[in-house]
């Protein structure tokens, strides 16, 4: 129940540029004038101090001000690539050294990025502590020469490409930082001049600020990089409702969160839609522990969970190219298990598991955040069509929303019987979701310790050994696939991230990276 990232989709690496055929819409009517684009969101915003934040919309900022030591190749997460660095790993996979490459890359004052810039950063966000402090855990960050940095993990952490071009990892002009109350401990004083004064070598730098309404980026005149089309961005803070009249009528360009059933109403003679799959996933978890529940607790009452569930219905629900998940890791990402692995229901197997189980009918509380939506898979829809698919294997749920902020500090405390989690990807590794396996932070928090699945506990620890990504992907698919079939986790779809384009972009990159690439449109 991380934060979801929305800027990463697709591994396929396949970057959805759309012509329009005609600029129709009047898309630069209210949305401002020719140059400025103006996007929507449903705010999640804290900071876009990239050693802090860890929510969807710092991301999108952050991914127009900063970059970062490494980024994806054409958006193929697959492939981490030289961005303001090359790298090389280690034959043990423990060292990774960066090279300095991009010698056109300068900060929003006309500061060059240098050697120097990268190790503060790095370090300012591990002495910070904060959400993303973890993606450098344990790495040992230093500068070898002018050109060259070290990353030094005491274990094998061939993760760490696929974590570098994260939007917290973003560098920032360190001279400038320092002087306005930046350090590398947990003393830094600087998140507020970096919201009102971003420090970056993107394309973007910020205007102004305001975490409740707007965000207004202008161009960065000294970027190393082409220039962009549109010298101004405005990112707006409005719910569906109103991005959906929004993003048809021309006031603004782009709208970020549209629902399925909204993308199905759009007015495709005035918006594109571009659709990448989602790594924000919704599953249904049980209570490990039978002092919380003697019934969910039950593996046979687990497995006839997994197969009372109508999976093509739900995929139905969650829109146009949801497609089933045949374990907690997206169809897209090194490990994932084949989606045709993936359970379908069979009822007569529910029953006769359930019959095993010893239920006596006997109302299950089943837990959710009614007030939030996954990629457009309302949660309290999705609860009200389990309730329902369940009930037709004799399974009774009695259904508790609650609002998500109280909900996740209940599914946290560990003392739910049954109910619905997400997670999204932090970085596009497997690594990612070991908290799932017993003893990790999310198993926790079902009671699902260590020791409780040897055999899953096994496949973790020669999935931890694999160092090539061909032997990664075969060993982190057969624990995964084990981790479908027993324990207390059920994936029931992978929905997928739409963005709604006003026809006056009449070009636009989406992708796996970045799901609007500001920067890029025209």
């Amino acid at each position: 129940m991380r934060r979801r990232i929305g800027t990463f989709g697709l591994a396929a690496g396949t970057v959805a540029a759309v012509l329009a055929t005609t600029a129709c819409g009047g898309g630069s009517g209210g949305g401002g004038s020719s140059d400025t684009l103006v996007a929507e969101s449903s705010f999640d915003l804290q900071t876009i101090d990239p050693a802090r934040q860890f929510e969807f919309t710092g991301s999108t900022l952050d991914n127009a001000i900063y970059q970062t030591a490494l980024k994806f190749e054409d958006g193929d997460l697959s492939k981490p690539g030289t961005g303001l660095c090359s790298f090389k790993m280690s034959s043990d996979q423990k060292t990774m050294t960066l090279t300095m490459a991009d010698e056109n890359a300068k900060f929003s004052d006309g500061t060059p990025v240098s050697a120097d810039d990268i190790v503060f950063s790095y370090k300012r966000l591990q002495g910070i502590g904060g959400n993303p402090a973890f993606f450098l855990d344990g790495v040992d960050v230093k500068k070898v020469d002018d050109k060259t940095i070290t990353l030094t993990s005491k274990d094998p952490n061939p993760a760490l490409p696929y974590i570098l071009p994260n939007a917290s990892l973003g560098i920032v002009n360190s001279k400038v930082v320092k002087e306005n109350g930046g350090t590398t401990d947990s003393k830094d004083k600087a998140q507020q001049f970096l919201d009102s004064n971003s420090q970056g070598s993107g394309a973007y730098k910020v205007e102004s600020y305001n975490a409740d309404s707007e965000v207004v980026l202008t161009a960065n005149e000294h970027f190393g990089g082409q220039a962009p089309k549109f010298k101004r961005v405005v990112l707006r803070n409005v719910g569906g409702e109103t991005q959906l009249s929004d993003v048809q009528s021309g006031q603004a360009q782009v709208a970020f969160d549209l629902n399925s059933d909204q993308v199905k109403n759009l007015d495709t003679g005035q918006v594109n839609v571009a659709t990448q799959p989602s790594t924000r996933s919704p599953y249904v978890f049980n209570t490990a522990s039978k002092d919380i529940s003697a019934v969910t607790s039950n593996a046979d009452f687990q497995n006839a969970v997994r197969y009372a569930i109508d999976y093509e219905k739900v995929q139905q629900l969650a829109g146009e190219g949801a497609q089933p998940l045949a374990s907690l890791v997206p169809n897209e990402f090194i490990g994932h298990v084949p989606k045709d692995q993936a359970f379908k229901r069979d009822l007569e197997k529910a029953k006769d598991y359930l019959k095993k189980s010893g239920y006596k009918g006997e109302a299950i509380t089943f837990n959710y955040a009614s007030d939030q939506t996954v990629n457009g898979v309302n949660l309290s829809q999705l609860a009200e069509t389990l309730q329902s698919q369940l009930k037709e294997a004799g399974i009774e749920l009695k259904l508790a929303p609650a609002p998500s902020s109280t909900q996740l500090d209940a599914f946290r405390s560990g003392k739910q019987a049954m109910g619905i989690g997400s997670w999204g990807a932090d970085f596009p590794d497997p690594t990612n979701y070991l908290v799932f396996t017993p003893g990790g932070t999310v198993a926790k928090r079902v009671k699902w310790e260590a020791g409780a699945a040897p055999e899953v506990e096994k496949l973790q620890k020669e999935a931890l050994a694999a160092k090539e990504p061909s032997d990664r992907n075969t060993s982190y698919s057969k624990l995964y696939a084990a981790l479908n079939k027993q324990g207390p986790f059920i994936p029931v779809v992978q929905p997928v991230s739409n963005v709604a384009i006003n026809k006056s972009v009449t070009k636009y990159v989406s992708n796996a990276d970045v799901s609007f690439d500001f920067a890029k449109a025209e």
